[in-house]
């Protein structure tokens, strides 16, 4: 039996009564002085769900999005420079002296279970031409992808050599302009390698480890010398605090300009924040099998200090490379730095660094874009003078 309403004239409404289901889908239903069928309730539910069902599928859509990520950043550095090469003088505008202009893009993707992918395709150029930096390499600063959890991190390209990194993370403007190892590092060591496979490991009680092989690919010579230009680099760091230390082991297997040569950098550095200034000092060796005039021994370090001014930083920076293969061959940097927050990403800054060179040495003024002013010659002292602004986005 079902329960059944009847209609009279329009309007008029009787009582409920009983009927049997012979009297079909169509019989009418009272409810709230509408007259609906049980076709349209069923509709109306239908409609309901599907809302439902819509927005669940929306929650999840916007969950999965949430697993990965897609960054855009960059720096744009410029600045008006007066240098002078120890013979000529120059005024110029000039890029990237505190921070290299750059633009990059960097992600990560959860894989579920801890896993995640990641990525980062990083790009220099100047901003004083519009041209690329790195030899005009499309993303000559960084190309890499990997896997990370917490077992560590593992990344595949074109890296930072760890050992530079510790100049990075121990020098004023991580190796900016005036800084002794912007001056030096050139010449002692890689900044970035191809074709290099990295491990980071976990920091346990501060302490992380990063293995790092890079394969030199010279696939022109012979069989027996395919390892030529291929590097180790093993680097423990150390982070607790104010407190930060690192040590760096290198082993670099030369080219078919020497063959049987095997480059050594061996490398300590350590800093310590006590809030009013922030001192770094960097210790390195550098050492080859076939040591001589042409593949020079080298001693290097460096102290620097960060001062912080309200809303600027001072900063100092000396250096000494000392040349174990040739006599009267020593160099000496200093620098100052002065730069100060517009905003949390516009930073104005002036600077002022000149080089020492011994009647043997031609080393110049160094920043973050390398060799800021090269010397004119063996025994000649480049300076420079700059104001620059940098905006990172």
């Amino acid at each position: 039996m079902g329960l059944r309403t009847f209609v009279g004239r329009r309007g008029a409404l009787r009582q409920p009564a009983f009927c049997s289901p012979a009297d079909g889908v169509g019989s009418f239903i009272f409810i709230k002085r509408q007259y609906l069928t049980i076709k349209d309730i069923w509709r109306q539910n239908m409609k309901k769900t599907l809302i439902v069902l819509s927005a669940l599928a929306a929650l999840a859509g916007a969950a999965h999005a949430q697993s990965s990520n897609v960054t855009i950043y960059g720096i744009v550095d410029s600045g008006i420079e007066f240098a002078n090469n120890g013979k000529d003088s120059v005024s110029r505008v000039q890029s990237g002296s505190l921070a290299q202009s750059r633009i990059g893009f960097t992600g990560t993707e959860d894989l579920g279970g801890g896993l995640k992918a990641l990525f980062m395709l990083e790009n220099g150029f100047n901003v004083d031409n519009g041209s690329l930096a790195q030899s005009g390499l499309l993303f000559g600063r960084q190309a890499f992808v990997g896997l990370g959890s917490a077992a560590g991190t593992v990344t595949l390209g074109r890296q930072y050599e760890p050992l530079h990194s510790l100049h990075v993370k121990f020098s004023t403007h991580a190796v900016g302009f005036g800084d002794a190892s912007a001056a030096y590092v050139p010449a002692i060591e890689d900044v970035r390698l191809d074709n290099s496979l990295k491990y980071v490991s976990p920091a346990f009680a501060g302490l992380a480890m990063t293995l790092f092989y890079a394969l030199g690919e010279n696939t022109a010579l012979p069989a027996a010398g395919k390892s030529y230009g291929n590097l180790l680099n093993i680097q423990a760091n150390y982070d607790n605090g104010p407190l930060a230390a690192a040590l760096s082991y290198v082993s670099k297997r030369k080219t078919a300009a020497a063959p049987d040569n095997i480059t050594k950098n061996i490398a300590a550095a350590v800093s310590y924040d006590f809030s009013l200034l922030k001192p770094y000092l960097i210790l390195e060796t550098v050492r080859n099998d076939l040591s001589s005039a042409a593949i020079p021994n080298y001693d290097f370090w460096s102290l620097a200090m960060d001062v912080p001014l309200g809303q600027g930083r001072l900063n100092f920076s000396y250096g000494s490379l000392k040349n174990k293969s040739a006599a009267n061959a020593n160099s000496r940097s200093y620098g100052v730095v002065f730069d100060y927050d517009l905003s949390k990403r516009t930073t104005l800054y002036t600077g002022y660094s000149k080089v020492s060179n011994d009647a043997g040495a031609g080393f110049g003024v160094g920043s973050a874009n390398g060799s800021e002013v090269a010397a004119a010659g063996p025994g000649y002292d480049p300076r420079a003078l700059i104001f620059g602004i940098r905006h990172k986005f």
